[in-house]
């Protein structure tokens, strides 16, 4: 189960993801920025989002691993942010109907047990009109970038954090929202998609 995997890994998580800041946190930055009002981000991890939020919203973060939450909050106090922390599945969100203006995804439909049900979640909880921000590892538009590196990633990842890196996330953000912006970054190996609740 990914919660004991990514438990068991805690502050080594951070060094793992090393070598990816520099391509990633870019984005990260982006995805954030489009935040408005009360927003809640589901798999926060370690936060390493949590810099780049614009300094009004009203900021839920959940995950559902515990040491994530733990280093995500010491991150928070570090930056003298207010963030409202729960544990938890996106899959099963501890929010009401209609509560959120804005909810941010930052790589993690990768590991998520069950994407739909993730996706209706995610959904229930956002406000007519809201937004939801997806910034997901995908499969790729290049046939050849799948078999000679994310296929042979997926097995790897798969078996350290339960992370799969070929799935079509883009394509499942389009049955549940109105689509405003995707952008493919690395061939689709990573992608920003910005969806609104009709």
């Amino acid at each position: 189960m990914y919660r004991e995997k990514y438990n068991r890994l805690g502050d080594r998580y951070e060094v793992l993801e090393i070598p990816l800041d520099r391509y990633f946190n870019p984005l990260r930055k982006k995805a954030v920025s489009l935040a408005q009002g009360r927003t809640l981000e589901v798999g926060v991890g370690t936060g390493k989002t949590l810099r780049y939020y614009p300094r009004d919203v009203e900021l839920y973060a959940i995950d559902g691993s515990e040491e994530m939450v733990k280093i995500a909050k010491r991150r928070a106090k570090k930056l003298g942010l207010s963030v409202k922390f729960f544990v938890g599945d996106v899959e099963k969100l501890p929010f009401p109907d209609n509560f959120f203006d804005t909810v941010i995804s930052s790589f993690v439909f990768c590991t998520v047990p069950n994407p739909r049900r993730g996706m209706e979640e995610i959904k229930r909880v956002l406000k007519p009109g809201g937004r939801a921000v997806f910034l997901e590892h995908t499969i790729s538009d290049s046939q050849l970038l799948n078999v000679i590196f994310l296929k042979p990633l997926d097995r790897i990842l798969g078996y350290l954090i339960d992370d799969s890196t070929l799935r079509r996330t883009h394509e499942l953000i389009k049955e549940f929202f109105d689509v405003e912006l995707e952008e493919k970054y690395y061939k689709g190996i990573v992608r920003l998609v910005v969806g609104r609740k009709g």
